[in-house]
């Protein structure tokens, strides 16, 4: 499950005019807990910032999806509503998910959250759209670790897994063999 956290950040940065400034800004971390958020977001900040940086505030946040497009330059929060029927209770509730999406306007993020969402088998609604003040998103993976080679020291998951089997079917097979010396045995008394 993805939970991602909204970090605030002040650092100094050099501005458009060479000068050096002091920035506030809100970036958004993939991470496990709070710990490797406040981690995680000093290791991306150390790229950017000069001098000192502190993580003002960092909360949980409620999106259920992330969009990402390479186009899309601002980022914006979308809340999408739907109705769901409980057919135990024969209730009709109303969920509500909130997903973040890069997106040049409102009408292309309006857009690219039907897209996203458009095999859901209900009707969505999307009730509400806004520019959010996050500036960037660092999501846990981003695909490229696939194409990593594994170190020496560690092996594949699938390797270990197949040795394993490998294992417990050598053990039943001498399981076996014993089994069937004790019944030789039992058998010559």
């Amino acid at each position: 499950m993805q939970t991602w956290f909204s970090c605030k950040v002040k650092y100094q940065k050099i501005d458009e005019h060479g000068k050096q400034v002091r920035a506030n800004e809100t970036y958004l971390v993939e991470a496990i807990n709070f710990t490797e958020a406040e981690t995680r977001i000093f290791d991306m900040m150390e790229q950017y910032g000069n001098g000192d940086i502190v993580v003002s505030g960092i909360s949980k946040t409620n999106f259920s999806e992330i969009a990402n497009y390479d186009d899309g330059q601002y980022w914006y929060k979308a809340k999408v509503t739907w109705e769901d029927f409980d057919e135990n209770s024969a209730k009709v509730s109303r969920m509500t998910n909130y997903l973040l999406v890069a997106a040049n306007s409102v009408k292309q993020t309006f857009e690219r959250v039907e897209e996203t969402l458009s095999e859901m088998m209900v009707p969505i609604d999307i009730p509400a759209i806004s520019l959010s003040p996050i500036l960037d998103v660092f999501p846990l993976f981003d695909g490229e670790e696939e194409n990593e080679s594994i170190p020496d020291h560690l092996t594949p998951l699938a390797d270990f897994e197949k040795k394993k089997e490998n294992i417990e079917e050598d053990k039943e097979e001498k399981l076996e063999e014993a089994e069937e010396i004790e019944d030789d045995e039992d058998s010559e008394e």
